[in-house]
């Protein structure tokens, strides 16, 4: 494998918080962007499309994939061809963090090639350089009007493309609208607050002396007072919501933070407060990108057509909605020659 950081055009403020966020993500280890529905792989009619595509490559087909995070398609690629196969080369606007490629054999490896920092609006590549290009919730993130000529552009002429894009009704855009509203409730809401008040309360609470006084100091009444009546509301919602996971996961941790100030002090128990908002400021950028990327029918049908028009009189076209567990989860869209 070999990776590279590209020069972002038009690297706004508003862009490379995106790109910040997503390389943080990533650096996580996550394979792709839908660990609760996928713990490995995207697997049933995803990893199904996937594997069909991919199967009728040529040994000697070169790929690209649009918005690659890191990397699942190429591992589903590697995985069909262990020994030797096409080359898979992907663009991210982010700079991926691939921890599966280090168990690869060296050759396989080497077919594997990840480009951080990449618009898809502007791809580095020659023109008609790919026979195949692929996109897993990836390429609507891009501004289609511009990414798509780039795409027909880099693509041979006798070349494939096979994208799978976030639906407009899909369970992915559904749970992704729930968690935006649960963030707004909580940056509205005392809960943070309310609980990084109380850190240093449980920081003298292996001070038998201490927690003694703080039974019956006001200040410390008044700030579990205040605590306690951010918990009920959180727990409210949590009652009341459809999909309340974010909130429960919220509250876990803030069970965990206050123990880590009872063990370890106050500080490192607020740093932690800080470091989690800052990844639920990144979950929102992420989730907000995931929101207004999907595209309803017609907006999936113009895709289709501009494709369709831009390789040619004689391009043959498919589209369907993919359902996993009778859930949709995206538009397939294949198109060819």
């Amino acid at each position: 494998m070999s990776s590279n950081s590209e020069i972002l055009v038009d690297d706004s403020s508003q862009l490379a918080r995106r790109r910040l966020a997503w390389t943080r993500f990533w650096s996580q280890g996550a394979l792709h962007s839908l660990g609760s529905s996928f713990h490995d792989n995207y697997a049933g009619a995803i990893g199904t499309f996937w594997q069909s595509e991919f199967a009728s490559c040529d040994a000697r087909d070169s790929l690209l994939d649009i918005g690659c995070g890191n990397g699942p398609l190429a591992k589903i690629l590697i995985d069909l061809y262990p020994e030797e196969g096409p080359t898979w080369t992907g663009v991210d606007l982010s700079n991926p963090r691939p921890t599966w490629i280090a168990r690869l054999a060296e050759a396989a490896a080497r077919r594997v090639q990840f480009r951080g920092g990449v618009l898809a609006e502007h791809l580095p590549f020659r023109s008609s350089m790919f026979d195949l290009v692929v996109s897993q919730f990836g390429i609507e993130y891009s501004d289609l009007s511009r990414s798509q000529p780039e795409v027909i552009r880099v693509l041979k002429p006798t070349g494939r493309l096979a994208l799978v894009v976030h639906h407009a009704d899909s369970l992915p855009v559904y749970v992704s609208r729930q968690e935006l509203r649960h963030l707004e409730f909580l940056r509205r809401g005392d809960f943070f607050d309310s609980a990084l008040a109380m850190i240093p309360y449980f920081a003298l609470f292996n001070d038998v002396k201490a927690r003694t006084r703080l039974q019956s100091d006001p200040g410390a009444i008044q700030t579990r007072q205040r605590f306690d009546d951010a918990q009920r509301a959180i727990q409210q919602r949590v009652a009341d919501e459809p999909i309340p996971d974010l909130l429960a996961d919220v509250q876990i941790f803030m069970q965990d933070c206050f123990r880590t100030a009872v063990s370890v002090g106050a500080t490192p128990a607020i740093d932690r407060v800080a470091g989690y908002r800052s990844l639920l400021d990144d979950s929102r950028l992420r989730l907000e990108d995931l929101v207004r990327s999907a595209l309803d029918k017609p907006g999936i049908l113009a895709l289709q057509e501009r494709f369709k028009a831009a390789k040619g009189r004689a391009a043959r076209s498919s589209l369907k909605a993919l359902s996993v567990n009778s859930q949709v989860f995206g538009w397939a869209l294949r198109v060819s020659c």
